[in-house]
This record gives C-alpha cells, sequence and structure tokens, in this order.
C-alpha cells in the first residue's frame, strides 16, 4: 500500500459509533434510542477547555460533561443532544447518568483504559502513549488538579 492510498483511507475513516445499550435510570424512555461517537480530535481540546474552571484547574466532572455534550447523539440522526453551553448542567447529573455515558464516550475515542491495553497489545512495534489524560483520565476518579 502507498502513502497515497493510506492517507485517503484515513481522511474517509468513519467516527466509531457505540449504541447506549446500558438503561439509564429514570430515562427508559430513552432505552435504545441513544448512542455516542467517537471524539475528534478538535473536539477533546474544545472538551478540554470546557472542563477548565475559573482558577485554571481542570475539573473530571467538567470533562466528563464535556466528553458527554459533544459525544451523545440521537442513534436515528446522528443529531448531538447537548450543546457546548449544556456542560455545567450536565456536570449535575447524578453519577448513575454521568458515569455510564462518559465511560462510554472515552470507549469509543480510544481513550478508555481498556482500548488503550487493547491498543498496546496489539502494537508489537510502536508503543501507544497515554491519552487518557486528554479527556477522560479516568472517569471513575474525580481529581482535578490543585496549586
Amino acid at each position: 500500500m502507498r502513502a497515497l492510498e493510506a492517507r485517503a483511507l484515513l481522511f474517509q475513516r468513519k467516527l466509531q459509533e457505540l449504541l447506549v445499550d446500558t438503561s439509564l435510570p429514570g430515562l427508559e424512555e430513552l432505552d435504545g434510542k441513544l448512542s455516542v461517537l467517537e471524539l475528534k480530535g478538535n473536539e477533546i481540546s474544545q472538551a478540554n477547555k470546557l472542563a477548565e474552571a475559573p482558577d485554571g484547574t481542570t475539573e473530571s466532572v467538567l470533562m466528563q460533561a464535556a466528553a458527554i455534550a459533544k459525544g451523545l447523539v440521537m442513534r436515528d440522526t446522528k443529531e448531538r443532544v447537548f450543546s457546548d453551553g449544556d456542560v455545567e448542567g450536565i456536570a449535575q447529573f447524578g453519577a448513575t447518568i454521568l458515569k455510564p455515558l462518559a465511560d462510554l464516550v472515552a470507549k469509543a475515542s480510544g481513550l478508555s483504559p481498556d482500548a488503550l491495553e487493547a491498543a498496546k497489545k496489539n502494537s508489537s512495534t510502536t508503543p501507544v502513549s497515554d491519552s487518557s489524560s486528554l479527556l477522560l483520565a479516568s472517569s471513575a476518579e474525580a481529581s482535578p488538579s490543585q496549586s
């Protein structure tokens, strides 16, 4: 394969979509209607900016909320459910909603620990850097950086 062909394949690649296949407590009417899309590089950067607190630190709950705002879509139409302006409101959701959705966005985007481990195992020559810190250092942790 030539570089030009590889380039074309990379530019034509569709973003990964994962179905929200778990029932969200109290939101059973959404069962089977939601998906998450893999975040693009520029969306990860935007999500990180949305998660920045006024003092310059990054808040993990806001990171999760920003990931959900960017990645959660209606399964049939691929229309985003939330806008960037909804991040603060999403951060107020309970953990039973935040964690499963944020974990799914991280998985779709290749940022979950499982995805990183799989990539490392599948790559025998080139190590994969741990890019999970770009967005969701670990959606299970709540560790905003302190000055």
